[in-house]
């Protein structure tokens, strides 16, 4: 962006009538894609602005849209680790109950011996069940349910055209629980600021690259860091998930933060840890760092009120530029 648009931008950014303070003109790139922006302030809060682009493809289909080379490695390494994970515990309890049947036996109690012989096999058949659920059976096992998991959770195939923004460059945490998803958008919308829709959070997030994660298609330098969330920061010096986009915006970095959209019925961003903290392997986790991941939150259908938690959801505000 040359220097005269740069100035076309910042008159329009005046014009809005909001009290923005013009830091700098300031370069964003990855993945060698370089772009030019300002790095605005509002009340203590940093803002850059976005340009929008038409017919942005966003959205995930399996079927339709491949994984790179980069993602299947990373796939198949989560794979092998976790089979041979599962492997190692199911060869350990066989050893384990082998010997105590030995033991038995050779104290001449055969009853005892055919009793352990019959939980032997009822441990190891359910030790091959939870091996087999988790997709660590076989490679087809795996990337079969990693299909049908990103059918579930991953936005639809669309084609949009994306406006022009000034957007808060990280989220912020709700500064209280609020009653329900509805009132946190309606309150989150009042004044000069709105919320993004889930089209232009995709863009945000992926500025309209064709890649399944934000910072394009691999996995070998970040599957540590999304399994180590909350301490990684102290083993890297910079770790991949906090550096900011190509757009300058810290996003979908942490799996335990929702974030607010305009939607009355989908958050963004994360899942609020749950698989991570479940202990659930790469096909559970791993989506929630793709733009295209979208949590369906709680209704008034369900018998308990469902609040949204200061600690969990958090937002980001923008402001459409005319």
């Amino acid at each position: 962006m040359k220097s005269k648009l740069l100035d076309e931008v910042r008159s329009r950014i005046e014009a809005l009538g909001v009290d923005f303070k013009f830091l700098s003109e300031i370069k964003t790139s990855m993945n060698g894609i370089e772009r030019e922006t300002w790095l605005l302030e509002y009340e203590g809060a940093q803002f850059v602005y976005v340009a929008g682009q038409k017919d942005v493809t966003l959205g995930w289909d399996s079927e339709r849209c491949p994984l790179g080379e980069g993602v299947l490695e990373g796939l198949k390494e989560e794979f092998t680790l976790g089979h041979k994970y599962y492997e190692s515990g199911i060869e350990e309890t066989r050893e384990d109950y082998q010997e105590q049947i030995k033991k038995a036996e050779a104290d001449g109690n055969l009853e005892k011996a055919q009793e352990l012989r019959t939980e032997m096999a009822e441990e190891l058949e359910a030790r091959k069940e939870q091996r087999d659920e988790g997709g660590y059976g076989s490679w087809e096992n795996y990337m079969e349910k990693w299909n049908k998991k990103l059918s579930e959770c991953l936005s639809p195939l669309r084609t949009v055209d994306i406006g022009d923004m000034i957007v808060e460059v990280d989220s912020r945490y709700l500064d209280e629980d609020a009653p329900s998803l509805d009132e946190a958008v309606r309150s989150l919308k009042e004044g000069s600021f709105t919320l993004a829709t889930e089209d232009e959070w995709e863009y945000l997030c992926n500025g309209g690259a064709r890649t399944l994660f934000r910072w394009g298609d691999n996995l070998s330098n970040v599957m540590d860091e999304i399994f180590s969330v909350g301490s990684v920061s102290n083993a890297k010096e910079t770790p991949l998930l906090e550096q900011p986009n190509m757009f300058g915006l810290f996003i979908a970095y942490d799996s335990y933060k929702y974030e607010i959209i305009d939607s009355t019925e989908y958050v963004k961003g994360g899942d609020g840890g749950c698989s991570l903290c479940g202990g659930d392997g790469g096909i559970q986790v791993l989506p929630c760092y793709t733009a295209f991941y979208h949590e369906k939150v709680l209704t008034d259908d369900y018998e308990y009120d469902y609040k949204l938690s200061k600690n969990y959801y958090c937002y980001r505000r923008i402001i459409r530029l005319p």
